[in-house]
Formats: structure tokens, sequence, C-alpha cells
């Protein structure tokens, strides 16, 4: 970037004296030719001052100490100048007069920007956001306080001291003091890199401290169920009412892709009839406000109509707290035997093994799913390859040894390996 051109003046206002005979001093600074002027409340002798040199020329005390004022403005100033460039990249002629001044100068701090943004994400749950999601940025939040008071001893940090290596630290600390998994971490870091973008919005600050640093999420366990395990789910007999009403709550979320909260809600007047007799689901999702619209098939078909009459409210389902449904889901993956099992499989599930894996096409995957963005849909199509691999090394074991050239492919074989 072009470094901003940068000069400072000290000049009288010969026009107004006052009554003793002596002029104001003024200030001028100017940047990429811009300029701004504002009064130093000094006053000299017209005679004392020389406009050459921008200082007083006369050898009393007082000259002496004016001039030591004077070098003080041009110090701060430099300082200024060359914080705002390094903080900001962008620098003016206003913003550094309103600094020198100490004009709407206050420091914005981290921590308060991150609580008032909590604050205004609780007022949205229920119409554009969950409340599990301002569970998460609560958590960062205390995660975050903790780490300042850790390495800093503050209780809070100004946007203009944060650096690379702030981001750095903070995953350390995570990662090596409080032994998070790699998802943990992450998820708390892509929490302060939205605060920090939000803060850059507001225009809190102009430069990206953690332009540089890239989250990589791990690809960790397996987040999707094959059909095998789907089977098992499916076909298990549960004795326990609590724990099979929420194994078919599971079923259904894996045969339409819904979240938990969009299942939760989820009302008869959002299914609807098409003129084949095809029926579907037309809802916006509560994460992101995006429609989604899911064919109903055969499963979840037969799961509504049980179930049809046991929810209010014009809703399809009776669902409890997440936290309820969580006990559910352990009790379930306890008596399946299963390693992992957790509600939100069901979505990856939908995703891989019912949609994907059959052939349906990304971009139909998309609009059922209630992506915005396609690049969110083609992150299980990747999963989706990976899974091919596991296949193939499954297959690879299986026909090990089955299978052998004839005798005469050998032959030749071992002569080209012999040349």
């Amino acid at each position: 970037m072009k470094r901003s051109t940068f000069r400072i003046l000290f000049y009288i206002n010969r026009n107004k004296q006052k009554k003793d005979g002596k002029s104001p001093i003024l200030g001028r600074i100017t940047v990429d030719g811009m300029h701004t002027q504002f009064s130093l409340q000094e006053y000299i002798e017209p005679e004392l001052w020389s406009a050459q040199d921008n200082c007083a020329i006369g050898k009393n005390k007082a000259c002496k100490e004016l001039n030591l004022k004077l070098e003080k403005y041009r110090q701060d100033l430099k300082y200024h100048y060359n914080k705002q460039v390094e903080d900001n990249a962008y620098v003016t002629a206003e913003s550094l007069k309103n600094t020198l001044l100490g004009i709407g100068t206050h420091e914005v701090m981290l921590l308060k920007e991150f609580e008032a943004h909590n604050k205004e994400f609780f007022q949205s749950i229920g119409i554009t956001k969950v409340k599990s999601t301002y569970k998460s940025y609560n958590t960062a939040y205390n995660t975050l306080r903790n780490f300042i008071r850790y390495k800093y001893d503050m209780d809070d940090i100004a946007f203009n001291q944060l650096s690379y290596t702030f981001i750095e630290e903070f995953d350390f600390y995570m990662r090596v003091t409080l032994g998070y998994k790699t998802n943990t971490r992450h998820g708390r870091i892509r929490m302060l890199k939205y605060i920090v973008m939000r803060a850059i919005k507001k225009e809190v600050i102009r430069n990206n401290p953690f332009a540089d640093y890239h989250v990589k999420s791990s690809e960790g366990e397996r987040r999707w169920l094959s059909k095998e395990e789907l089977d098992l789910i499916m076909q298990t007999p549960i004795k326990r009412i609590a724990v099979n009403y929420v194994r078919n709550l599971f079923v259904f979320a894996a045969f339409t892709g819904l979240a938990f909260i969009d299942l939760q809600t989820l009302k008869w007047s959002e299914i609807f009839t098409d003129k084949r007799g095809m029926r579907w689901i037309r809802k916006k999702r509560s994460k992101t406000g995006t429609e989604c619209i899911i064919p109903l098939l055969d499963i979840p078909l037969q799961i509504i109509k049980y179930y049809k009459g046991s929810a209010k409210d014009g809703r399809v389902f009776d669902i409890g707290s997440y936290s309820l449904v969580l006990l559910y889901m352990q009790e379930l993956r306890e008596l399946l035997n299963m390693k992992t099992l957790c509600f939100h499989q069901s979505r990856h599930t939908y995703a891989t093994t019912v949609c994907l894996s059959n052939g349906v096409p990304i971009e139909t995957l998309c609009i059922m799913m209630g992506h915005r963005n396609i690049s969110t849909t083609q992150i299980y199509s990747k999963i989706t390859k990976n899974r091919i691999n596991e296949d193939m090394q499954l297959l690879e074991k299986s026909i090990d040894r089955k299978y052998s050239l004839p005798e005469q492919m050998q032959h030749i074989s071992s002569v080209n390996n012999n040349k």
C-alpha cells in the first residue's frame, strides 16, 4: 500500500490579536493534500514568532517552554500517524486531530463488543436465531474472557491491541491448558473471528488482525451413518416408549434432513400435497432463514401418520428440550452398542447415505437441505468420496486372494519384471 503524505505546520493568526497584542497559535495537519486546523490555546507576540521555522524565536523562559510544547505536539502527531497507519492501514487529517485532542478516541474493547453481540443475538432467538447457537456464543465468550485473564491479567483487551499472535496464543491455551479437542477449538476461534469481522463492518477497526489465520477443520470422527447402521437403528426393537419415540424422530430426520430445531418446530401447515399427490415439506430453516423443500418418502410418511394428533399448536411432533432428547439418544446408543450417536448425525446421513449415495444430484440436495450456497452441500460430496475409499479398502480385504490371473499372464508379468 502506498504510504500517505503527512505534514504538520504551526502558525499564528495575526488578524485576531488580543488586547495585549498577542496572536493565537494554530496548528495545521495535512494528510494526502487534505488538511484541518486546531487551536493550541497558546498566544505569542507576533514579533517573537518565526513563520519560516514554525516556532518562537524569543529567548525568554515563556518562549522556550512554548517551543517544548510545540515539539511535543510534533512528536505526538508523528506517533499517532504511524500507529493509525499500522493499526488501520488508513489515516486522515481529521482522525489525527481527534486523536491528538482526545475527541472520540475511547478504545473499543473486545469482550464488551462480544457481550453486545450476544445480547443482540438473544433478542433474535425464535425469529432468525436459535437458542443452541446463542449458548455456543456464550461459551466462546467465557473461554475468551478466561484466556485474557490468564494470559494478560486483564479484564478486557482493546481491538487495536489484537494481533496474529493473540489468536495463536488463544488456540494454544485451548489446546494445551484446557485440553480442548480440535473441533471445539476451531468453533471458538470461528466465533472470535466473526466478532472481529463485525467490528470491521462497524468501522471500529479497519484492519483484520486475524486475516492470515485460516481455520482448518479436522475430519475427526465420521458424522454420517452407513446403511447397515441406519438399518440397525430402524429394526432394533425398543421397549421403552420415550427412547422408541426419540429413535423414530431420528429416523424421520434421517429421511428428511431436518435439523433438530426445525423438526421441533415443524407444523402441519408446512406440509403440502402437489398435483400428483406427492407430499412435501416447505419450511424456512431456523438457523439461516433459507427455505428447504423436501419430498416426504414412505418412511417419514408412516411416522407422521402414526403420531398425528399427538402434538398441540399445529405442530407435527411433541418434542421436549434438546437436553432431554440427548439423554434418550445416549440410552439409544448404549442399547445399540454404537460407538457414537448424536441427533445431528441424522442430517448428515440424509445427505450422504440416503441422497448422494443413491444418485441425487448435488444441486437438488442443496435445495432440500436449505443451504444458502452449494459449496456447503459440496462438503457432503467430499464425505461421500471418503466413504467410497473406505468401502474400496474393505472390498480389497474381502477379495484378497480370492481371484488370480491365469498362469500365462503371471509368466508374462515375471518376465517383464526380470528385464
